[in-house]
């Protein structure tokens, strides 16, 4: 995948100077630098105080030279969570699929060209599968019609309730889109009247219901620290 200046990217952090952080970027596997100018905050000094090696980050690329120089600055809590959401997926896909060509037995260097294709074509490997899963052809050789199979049988549960939401204070609003940002892996549509149709997806049924109703009350605990207050009721 190539580099675009501008482009959100999550990177792991490696190695932290006195004023500068190396961070490799684990989807394009390459190292970035972020400067501390590059950090919100100017007063920030010792690195090592607000950042371990290891951590997670989502950058924003600011320019490509002989090195790709990294910015924490211009990114919202919105795109952050939102890049680290489809980070995880696109993860979880990878190993899922890799997962299931080992047990037929495919080459690895076959299906890391697959994945590569199919990420250009799709826009991640994740979109691809889903479009599998809905009937579209993607196109891959014979060696991969047990792979096919398998994904095509796989079957999506969906939980679905209801989160009433509710604020007096004069930013009431924003106070409820604060909090539904709380949201991780579920989705929220509003249906009017305070109230929000809340779906999730998973595979695991035994734990699908379960997961909704933590996603749910992260909503409603942040909504309570904002002098709000919410309720939640999973559909049968």
């Amino acid at each position: 995948m190539e580099l675009k200046a501008g482009e959100l990217v999550v990177g792991e952090v490696k190695e932290i100077h006195a004023n500068s952080i190396e961070v490799y970027l684990l989807e394009h596997n390459i190292k970035g630098f972020l400067n501390v100018s590059n950090i919100p905050g100017l007063w920030i000094r010792n690195l090592k105080k607000s950042f371990r090696k290891g951590q997670l980050i989502v950058c924003k690329i600011l320019k490509i030279d002989t090195v790709v120089e990294l910015t924490l600055k211009g990114i919202s809590k919105h795109e952050k969570e939102r890049v680290l959401k489809e980070y995880r997926m696109e993860r979880k896909a990878t190993r899922m699929f890799e997962k299931v060509c080992r047990e037929f037995k495919i080459d690895e260097a076959l299906v890391s060209k697959v994945i590569a294709n199919l990420k250009k074509e799709y826009g991640s490997l994740f979109n691809a599968l889903k479009k599998l899963r809905e009937g579209e052809d993607l196109g891959l050789g014979k060696e991969f019609k047990n792979v096919i199979e398998r994904f095509k049988l796989e079957k999506m549960y969906e939980f679905k309730g209801i989160l009433e939401l509710h604020s007096y204070e004069g930013n009431g609003i924003d106070a409820i889109k604060e909090s539904l940002k709380e949201l991780k892996e579920a989705d929220a549509s509003y249906i009017g009247g305070s109230k929000f149709l809340v779906k999730l997806k998973t595979e695991n049924p035994k734990k699908g219901r379960k997961k909704l109703e933590e996603e749910a009350e992260r909503v409603i605990s942040k909504i309570k620290k904002l002098k709000g207050f919410g309720e939640f009721k999973i559909l049968q």
